[in-house]
């Protein structure tokens, strides 16, 4: 049972007043989350498929029923096959929906455009558009796409690498509403926490206000495991609020000090084949694996791909600052 099924939230009086000024305050933003935790959402896999968690879906679906409206809309970077964009197209039918995906991913026979029509389709939804083309080209001109109409809620689940992840953070700061909630899918990964930290810290008008992981990618779980992310958060979840009026506390996504990882991409990128690198890799596994000893590395993933360092990280943790403007109250009472 979560925290939440013993107890009631009431706000003090001196927050309440300032936050009926905010279309998104701090209790509202803490209903989403909760009725995500305890009521993830059904998904009927025979027509939606994809990777993502139920209680992301649900996530976006509360906050999808709470944000958008005609004057701010959800979008997304990375669409895949449409699990994430028609959920929250079927749970605000009367407003316009976007995502962004070129296709370049996850699409070997050129096929999940013509699935996420017709799923479209058999779901009968006519409110969302596919913005077919390089996220960092749409999102430098977003106003082609959507108008006048800004981004009141915002889902990351594109490119995963830190430079993809930073930008996609970046570039759609001037067409976010005020009070904008962002959700960063795969939040295991370090390298998307640490383009989440280093944006956080360089715009701290922008709140982490909640964060769960799991201990690896899905990927790399046991059946039971994976059934366990298929129903939570998947690969880790971010959720940054956009906080003009400094109501929530600096919080961060917790990285590593040991910034190897990144300072080695320099060496891919200025090596003669830096495409070969995968091959390469699989090469040094063959090597080390044919010694007795293997060749002694600082930093080692445990599996093959999907490394995430996740190991030791928190499953839920909220931003302490919903807690220090709330009484907690006996349900007796």
């Amino acid at each position: 049972m979560s925290i939440f099924g013993k107890l009631k939230v009431k706000y003090l009086q001196s927050d309440c007043r300032k936050n009926l000024l905010q279309k998104m305050d701090k209790k509202t933003i803490l209903e989403c989350i909760r009725n995500a935790e305890e009521n993830p959402s059904d998904v009927d896999r025979n027509i939606l498929s994809g990777f993502s968690g139920a209680k992301i879906i649900s996530l976006l679906k509360n906050f999808a029923s709470t944000i958008v409206n005609d004057r701010a809309t959800y979008l997304e970077v990375g669409v895949y096959r449409g699990l994430t964009l028609l959920s929250v197209a079927a749970t605000v039918p009367e407003s316009e929906v976007f995502g962004i995906d070129n296709f370049a991913f996850f699409d070997k026979y050129g096929i999940n455009l013509s699935i996420i029509r017709e799923r479209m389709t058999k779901l009968n939804i006519q409110n969302a558009t596919i913005i077919n083309n390089d996220f960092e080209d749409a999102l430098e001109n977003l106003d082609r796409y959507t108008g006048d109409i800004k981004t009141g809620l915002y889902f990351i689940d594109g490119p995963h690498d830190y430079r993809s992840q930073l930008m996609s953070l970046l570039l759609i700061r001037p067409w976010l509403t005020e009070s904008a909630v962002i959700i960063v899918d795969d939040s295991n990964y370090l390298h998307v926490r640490q383009a989440n930290r280093d944006f956080l810290i360089t715009n701290p008008e922008f709140k982490l206000v909640f964060q769960s992981y799991t201990k690896v990618h899905p990927q790399n779980c046991s059946a039971k495991e994976r059934e366990e992310a298929e129903s939570g958060w998947w690969n880790g979840i971010n959720v940054i609020v956009r906080d003009p009026d400094n109501i929530f506390e600096p919080f961060l996504p917790p990285t590593m000090p040991d910034k190897t990882l990144f300072t080695n991409d320099h060496h891919i990128h200025t090596s003669m084949y830096p495409e070969a690198f995968r091959k390469y890799s699989r090469i040094v596994d063959l090597i080390a694996s044919c010694r007795l000893r293997k060749p002694a590395m600082k930093l080692k993933g445990k599996y093959k791909s999907m490394n995430t360092y996740s190991d030791d990280l928190t499953y839920d943790h909220f931003n302490p600052s919903f807690f220090s403007n709330i009484v907690q109250v006996n349900d007796k009472n």
